[in-house]
């Protein structure tokens, strides 16, 4: 693996290491009484009544079969479909592909880590009325901890769940990846899992899916202008750029 590629990987952990350090602030902060969720609970009712009142009344009625499936696609084939890209890239010769994903989630990070210290959106399921059901009755509160640092309790808007498999999806289709089309079906259910489990507002998922349109495109934007500045650079000295 080469010298880019090393590169690629250290954005990479470091976006996830500085969420889950944001995340982990922000647990702190509220622990100690210093949270101010005031402005998040009016944005979640301006959010609910976007969405026309709509409610997940019996959502608690709903099939285990959706629930449990929803919960595991939440948890568990998102991180998979991710780390299974990245994997993909960094095997390729090329070393472009890899180096856009870390460019676009660095860029997906940057622009939604200002909602979420500034604008923090509660989830649904934490407003009264909303009707939606609690994970912790139907999973252990352990796991769901250990796998929350990729999202914290208020990072709800723009969703980051939703922006980041958004990336996935587009980045599988401009590489030419040989299963992109089922990554595009599995990123589909990932987005309706966020809804489908009471976790995010549809305002929410239309920003993330926004957002990720747009890390791509700039990722790819300065993918084009780091290959014109690099025209006519010798090979070895243009691996290094």
């Amino acid at each position: 693996m080469n010298k880019n590629k090393w590169m690629a990987w250290g954005w990479i952990v470091a976006v996830f290491a500085a969420n889950y350090l944001e995340t982990l602030l922000e647990t702190l902060i509220k622990d100690g009484g210093g949270a101010i969720p005031e402005l998040g609970y009016r944005l979640a009712h301006t959010f609910q009544q976007i969405e026309g009142g709509m409610t997940f009344a019996l959502h608690e009625a709903s099939n285990a079969v959706a629930v449990y499936g929803y919960s595991l696609v939440y948890f568990f084939l998102f991180p998979l479909l991710g780390l299974g890209l990245a994997i993909a890239f960094t095997r390729r010769r090329d070393d472009a592909p890899l180096r856009i994903l870390a460019r676009a989630l660095a860029i997906d990070y940057g622009v939604s880590l200002p909602f979420f210290v500034l604008f923090p959106v509660p989830e649904r399921w934490t407003v009264p009325g909303s009707g939606a059901m609690l994970l912790s009755d139907r999973w252990s509160s352990a796991l769901i901890e250990t796998l929350r640092p990729i999202s914290g309790l208020d990072n709800c808007f723009p969703s980051f769940h939703v922006s980041m498999t958004v990336v996935l999806a587009a980045l599988a289709f401009v590489a030419g990846v040989r299963w992109r089309v089922t990554l595009a079906v599995l990123g589909s259910t990932i987005v309706l899992a966020t809804f489908g489990l009471g976790i995010h507002w549809l305002p929410d998922i239309v920003a993330g899916a926004a957002v990720g349109v747009l890390s791509v495109a700039l990722a790819l934007r300065l993918e084009s202008a780091r290959s014109v500045a690099t025209a006519g650079v010798p090979a070895a000295e243009a691996a290094t750029t």
